[in-house]
């Protein structure tokens, strides 16, 4: 694995610290974790927003900070572009003056304004000002924006946080498209595990400042550590769809598995796993949580004590995972 963002910071802000070290492919890499992990400070620092000093940065192999050194390469200079929560376009120029201001100061070209506008559907809000935008506007404007400044890592820090369902999943399927057609490494801040399943290949899980895993997607999400700082109606596993579209991810919530120990006939559920289990383990509240491995990928199922018992579950034991299609 060729690493394109290769980082080793060590960060303090009044009380808080934050020491983060890893190395990731080019690709989409979710940074999750509950609020007050670190995580905005983390794209803050490699985006050279906190100062000389803070260790170690190299992108795609040009080294953007080096303590040692004593290198720093200033904000506007890193060829980072950060999109921040609240957008932080200039209120005082139209959506037009924004982009032509990113495409200005760009040293490299990767599409014009108006392809931009085009590629993000804001073509209509051009002329309108950034003040009469509503949240979803001003995030596809902010994109827009990032991408004209043509730069080798885009860092999105909550991109999705005014958006509701529907246009939240549009905007998910914006991001895919914007880094499979520009080849544009990305890392986007989420503190929603469904988030990362649909858009990431790979993750850091941070917690109190600390990284508690990184990696691919599939490995990090089923290690008992990154389980554990998930909600538990949220925790389950990440498990790939197929369809005549294609393939999507999905995440499966442990609390929508059920489960069979003979093959299931006459139901209206659509996904339905041959499955072995692979641990079963008590939880606090009395609940058991079912570790199960099979052609899908790693499923997790929560159930009672007393259908554990019933049902007879133990490590090497055949089963059959049961999802309805709503709960994908």
């Amino acid at each position: 694995m060729t690493a394109g963002l290769v980082a080793d910071l060590q960060v303090r802000r009044r009380a808080f610290s934050l020491r983060a070290s890893f190395a990731l492919p080019d690709g989409v890499t979710a940074v999750f974790g509950p609020s007050g992990a670190g995580k905005s400070m983390l794209l803050a620092a490699l985006a050279g927003l906190l100062g000389a000093g803070i260790g170690r940065v190299e992108v795609k192999g040009r080294i953007l900070d080096d303590v040692d050194r004593k290198l720093h390469v200033r904000p506007h200079q890193r060829g980072v572009g950060l999109v921040f929560q609240d957008a932080r376009l200039f209120p005082h120029l139209t959506v037009r003056g924004n982009l032509d201001f990113a495409a200005r100061r760009a040293t490299k070209s990767v599409v014009t304004p108006q392809e931009a506008a085009t590629y993000f559907d804001i073509q209509m809000l051009l002329d309108r000002s950034i003040r009469n935008l509503s949240g979803g506007e001003k995030s596809r404007v902010a994109l827009a924006r990032a991408l004209l400044s043509a730069p080798d890592l885009l860092l999105l820090d909550e991109p999705f946080s005014a958006l509701d369902g529907p246009r939240r999943r549009a905007f998910l399927e914006v991001l895919r498209e914007m880094h499979d057609r520009f080849g544009l490494p990305m890392l986007v801040v989420t503190h929603q595990i469904d988030d990362v399943a649909a858009l990431a290949a790979q993750m850091i899980a941070l917690d109190n400042g600390r990284v508690v895993a990184s990696g691919p997607v599939a490995e990090v999400a089923n290690r008992s550590d990154f389980q554990a700082l998930l909600d538990p109606s949220d925790q389950g596993a990440p498990v790939t769809m197929t369809s005549p579209k294609g393939a999507a991810q999905a995440w499966v919530r442990a609390d929508h598995v059920l489960l069979a120990n003979v093959a299931p006939v006459g139901l209206s559920a659509r996904h339905i796993w041959e499955v072995n289990v692979v641990a079963v383990d008590a939880e606090a509240s009395g609940s058991v949580m079912v570790r199960l491995a099979g052609a899908a990928g790693v499923l997790r199922a929560r159930v009672t004590q007393a259908a554990a018992e019933e049902l007879a579950l133990a490590p090497g034991v055949k089963v059959w995972a049961i999802v309805k299609a709503h709960a994908l």
